[in-house]
């Protein structure tokens, strides 16, 4: 019994089947749950925030159970719940120094909690204007179980071993990530908002997107590492799938190119406790592809690459130098 949000009653059931000495079948079904954080449920601050025309405002972080939450008619936070089902495999071929991992998952979370768009005050005097004044904010935004989402995956991990010559080893790994999320079913909205006509504020184009497509879908990560007693060169390529602008503007949604990345390094062993090691991430200097002036998504050129979509760093080809003393 939590005292935010009351009980909640949850189950798991897990099994693993071993087919063969080299070949396991898993699966596990279960319910759960998340309670509200306490910065979900307490935090208030204001802050500037910059709209999809680049122009400043300041907007209000409310409490969910603030009087502002009440006017608008924001419902108090609840717990997440959620039901999930994930089936997997492992198997191992020992001719071929060969081991494979395959997991497929789906999860169901509903009254996900959110941040909701910027609700604006009405300019009239009334009640929520002299709230958002007092707050030093000309809009508000809230902490809400907005939505229901629905998440599905396949992860996949190979790993090959393999001694060449005269003491060097070979090692590879190859993981990839599939995965998809989309909000289901209508916006949890109450009768207030859905009155005002502020279910589109509630949850936004933008939040949806954010949600759904900012973040890749696909990750494909493969490294080799080839060692001797003295020498271990790395080499890693990581694939970033697509992703796309978070904005409510829908034709200013750019669609941001897939990416490989690659990282290098040589280390040299001096000696048993001593390890020298040189490398590069992201050799090649690879960039997310810069956000279109003609799209409206540089903030009126004060950003060159999305604030709203990740696929991975900024920051380009890294070179370092490592000294590495294990104490025995």
């Amino acid at each position: 019994n939590y005292s935010d949000f009351g009980s909640t009653i949850n189950f798991k059931l897990a099994s693993r089947f071993k087919v063969t000495e080299n070949f396991n079948v898993r699966g596990a079904v279960n319910t759960g749950f998340r309670a509200p954080s306490l910065h979900q449920i307490n935090f208030n601050s204001t802050s500037t925030i910059f709209d999809n025309l680049g122009n400043p405002q300041e907007v209000g972080t409310f409490a969910n159970d603030s009087r502002a939450a009440d006017l608008l008619g924001i419902p108090e936070l609840k717990e997440e719940t959620s039901r999930s089902v994930s089936i997997g495999l492992t198997g191992n071929i020992p001719d071929a120094n060969l081991s494979i991992t395959v997991d497929g998952y789906f999860v169901r979370i509903n009254d996900r909690v959110v941040y909701t768009g910027q609700f604006q005050g009405p300019g009239t005097g009334t009640e929520l204007d002299n709230l958002l004044r007092q707050a030093n904010a000309t809009a508000a935004s809230f902490f809400a179980n907005a939505i229901d989402t629905e998440s599905k995956g396949l992860d996949i991990v190979l790993t090959h071993n393999a001694t060449l010559w005269d003491g060097w080893r070979l090692r590879s790994d190859l993981a990839g990530t599939f995965s998809k999320t989309k909000k289901v079913g209508d916006i949890n909205a109450s009768d207030v908002l859905r009155n005002a006509g502020l279910v589109d504020t509630y949850f936004p184009e933008d939040s949806r997107v954010y949600l759904e497509e900012a973040v890749p879908r696909t990750k494909i990560n493969l490294s080799n590492s080839l060692s001797s007693d003295a020498f271990v060169f790395f080499l890693r390529n990581v694939y970033f799938g697509e992703v796309t602008e978070a904005t409510t503007i829908v034709e200013n949604q750019q669609v941001f190119g897939t990416k490989l990345v690659t990282d290098v390094s040589v280390g040299y062993k001096a000696t048993p406790m001593l390890t020298l090691t040189i490398g590069a991430n992201n050799v090649f200097d690879i960039y997310p592809d810069r956000a279109d002036p003609d799209f409206g998504n540089r903030s009126s050129g004060r950003f060159d690459w999305s604030r709203r979509a990740q696929q991975f760093g900024i920051g380009g080809r890294f070179l370092f130098a490592r000294v590495s003393y294990t104490i025995k």
